[in-house]
């Protein structure tokens, strides 16, 4: 029976590899068909925050919540794969009993994703190849979890897909990060698209 339980973990370790590997080539060489339309991101985030509630992986940590509406245009399953991305992450990197903080808002023209963590953090000489291929961290756990550091770059060409972008931030190891889509500074107000709602927008595919 121990023998059967080993297997079938390892066999669930591979295909996620191999399901990473596929969704960062079929991202990478532009293969991915995105079918956009108005979504609230904050309803997304809500969602799968009270998702990750009902399986019980919130219980472990201190996590708070601040949500404000926030127009974007995206595909909604990919849109979905992002916000799981960013929050999973939080919660595998972040030890039991850290903070988890989850920011979801206007901010201009944009609509801002923000996820920071108490968690192990990221060296500074390791934070600018944090979204290249095969990048590990400073303690190797997707490595330890059947991953090959494959999840970054899959979100920041994602991200990319739908105009916005994603940038990651940490004081060091053992000082947590945040990871967080942030608006440009000098980007012009979007213009209403029909069935956006008139006057918002987002740098994650620009209502």
């Amino acid at each position: 029976m121990r023998a059967r339980q080993i297997v079938g973990r390892q066999i669930e370790h591979l295909t996620g590899i191999v399901d990473d590997l596929l969704d960062v080539s079929r991202v990478t060489m532009g293969k991915i068909v995105l079918s956009p339309r108005p979504i609230e991101l904050a309803e997304v985030v809500r969602r799968h925050v009270e998702r990750l509630d009902s399986e019980g992986r919130t219980s472990r940590h201190d996590l708070t919540l601040s949500t404000a509406v926030a127009w974007v245009s995206a595909d909604e399953t990919r849109l979905e794969q992002i916000v799981g991305n960013l929050l999973g992450n939080a919660f595998k990197y972040t030890p039991p009993g850290g903070r988890i903080a989850v920011h979801v808002g206007p901010d201009g023209a944009d609509a801002v994703l923000e996820v920071r963590d108490s968690g192990i953090g990221i060296a500074a000489d390791r934070l600018p190849h944090v979204f290249d291929l095969f990048f590990q961290g400073e303690r190797a756990l997707d490595r330890s979890q059947g991953g090959l550091g494959l999840a970054s770059r899959w979100l920041k060409r994602l991200t990319e897909l739908h105009g916005g972008s994603v940038a990651a931030t940490s004081a060091g190891v053992g000082q947590g990060s945040t990871f967080a889509n942030p608006p440009a500074a000098d980007s012009p107000a979007a213009p209403s698209r029909s069935g956006c709602p008139a006057g918002t927008g987002a740098r994650l595919g620009g209502c």
